[in-house]
């Protein structure tokens, strides 16, 4: 320490007042100012001999914390500060307090006799004249820390205006750099993009037939410089299910095909005819592929197939007038307009009530009851017709009364039933 001792200043004195700067040096800081902090900066001050800065601290923090345990210490070193900076006055009455608050405490016997003797001269009414050489040099060292404090300032000022301007700098070249890196990685994006170029192509796709295992053949084609892996997806009509094979195996379905530069495939997407599509009718299915590693580049091509059946109508009438009591001919003709063969046919006659059957005639049709006669018909060729002729009776109390009668066509293997009105008739009296 530099706080001046008289040679008289018990050794006890010296050890507390050690005990408690180590104490205070050795004390967690505090974000908020404090009378601990406020002593070991004016004590700081007063080490190196800047006195004026001490009694700033001592007196800031007389006021702050005017109860504080460290009032002693604390007084006593205001007092020497004063004293050593020239300010006599001040300095006696300082010390005039202490030892008022603390002239039976320990560090009474501390007071250096210059000061003590100062003390005496004010407590006898004598104003005491300051020492303009102490004062001089006070403030001599105190405007040589200010300079050092602004010069510390401006320097750190300047650090950290250097430090945002390269802060600044750091983060535009990393801005820089990271914009050419996406640039970059834009530019190779694109060229690997460009660089996947594959079609869906198509040939002459035949007629299927109703109720049968249909496919529609097309080839994928890699046109890239790079061998491509393709997910492939084919889109059909609703309740209509089917997959992509590749026409060498149509029992496995093909998710996901790789293709070596020029190379196509052979593929197709295959499913079951509906067996309810009218001859002639078109199925139009989507053959999609997609490129694994850019799920955003895929190619679409519908392919449409014609679907290939037999359409059959059936025409029912009487050969003869309807005369009430009188026997006649009850002729079914059923034809075959499309353009495959109908077979395993059923046909489910059933006449006005003005009619009753006497005789299904045979050939594969018998009568089931006095309205209705059922035929069985092995199958009808392509642009062929078939008749069957019933003999039935007009019946007595059926003059004056139009009628006709229903032909149910029913083709087994197909699943596929018809219904068509026959010619309307009337009855006429006898």
């Amino acid at each position: 320490m530099h706080i001046l001792l008289s040679h008289r200043q018990p050794f006890r004195f010296i050890l507390v007042l050690c005990l408690l700067i180590c104490l205070l040096q050795f004390a967690p800081a505090n974000a908020e100012t404090d009378d601990s902090s406020l002593f070991m900066e004016a004590f700081t001050s007063f080490q190196g001999k800047d006195y004026l800065h001490s009694i700033e601290k001592l007196n800031h923090m007389g006021q702050l914390f005017p109860d504080s345990p460290l009032r002693d210490v604390s007084l006593l070193m205001l007092a020497r500060a004063q004293y050593r900076s020239g300010d006599n006055d001040t300095a006696a009455q300082t010390i005039n307090q202490f030892s008022k608050e603390f002239g039976n405490g320990p560090l009474a016997d501390s007071i250096e006799a210059d000061l003590a003797a100062l003390a005496k001269r004010r407590q006898a009414g004598e104003k005491l004249a300051p020492n303009k050489h102490l004062r001089t040099a006070a403030q001599k060292v105190r405007n040589e820390h200010l300079a050092l404090e602004r010069a510390a300032a401006l320097k750190a000022e300047q650090e950290r205006l250097a430090q945002e301007r390269a802060d600044r700098e750091r983060v535009a070249r990393e801005r820089a750099e990271a914009d050419r890196k996406e640039r970059e990685r834009l530019a190779a994006l694109k060229a690997a993009k460009d660089a996947v170029r594959f079609e869906i192509e198509t040939a002459v796709i035949q007629a299927q037939e109703v109720g049968t295992a249909a496919s529609i053949p097309f080839q994928l084609v890699n046109h890239g410089k790079d061998a491509e892996e393709f997910t492939l997806e084919a889109m059909l009509p609703s309740g209509v299910e089917g997959m992509i094979t590749q026409a060498a195996d149509r029992t496995q379905p093909v998710q996901k095909i790789t293709l070596q530069p020029r190379q196509h495939a052979e593929l197709m997407i295959a499913f079951k005819m509906p067996a309810d599509r009218v001859d002639g009718s078109r199925v139009t299915a989507t053959a999609k592929a997609t490129s694994t590693k850019f799920n955003d580049i895929s190619k679409s091509k519908e392919l449409t197939i014609t679907a290939a059946a037999p359409l059959l109508r059936a025409v029912s009438r009487l050969q003869q007038a309807a005369v009430a009591g009188e026997a006649a001919s009850y002729k079914v003709t059923l034809l075959n307009v499309g353009s495959k063969a109908a077979k395993e046919i059923d046909l489910r006659i059933t006449l006005p009530q003005q009619l009753k059957l006497t005789d299904a005639g045979g050939n594969g049709c018998w009568i089931e009851n006095e309205q209705l006669a059922a035929c069985r018909i092995d199958a009808v060729a392509s642009g062929n017709l078939v008749e069957r002729s019933l003999k039935v009776v007009v019946r007595n109390d059926a003059a004056g009364k139009t009628a006709k009668g229903t032909v149910e066509v029913l083709q087994t293997a197909l699943q596929v039933k018809e219904s068509f009105n026959g010619a309307a008739f009337t009855v006429k009296a006898k």
